[in-house]
């Protein structure tokens, strides 16, 4: 089993502290900022991350939660 845990972290670049690798991607790096660089680097390592543990899915062993039992009155009348 391996376990992650939730982390924070809130990473900026010194020098471009408006730079967000959600928005502005690649093209939004300036000079070729190596700090901006790493920090997409972790975001785009984030995403792959997110992608890669939704694609593995849930437990396989575990149960399927059961429905209750319909037996509920469809009309006054019956």
């Amino acid at each position: 089993m391996l376990r992650i845990g939730s982390v924070r972290w809130r990473g900026r670049c010194s020098k471009h502290s408006a730079y967000n690798p959600h928005l502005d991607g690649l093209g939004g790096i300036r000079g070729g900022c190596r700090r901006c660089e790493m920090l997409l680097g972790v975001y785009e390592a984030h995403q792959k991350l997110v992608r890669l543990m939704r694609e593995f899915g849930t437990r396989e062993g575990a149960k399927p939660s059961q429905s209750p039992v319909e037996n509920r009155q469809l009309s006054l009348l019956d």
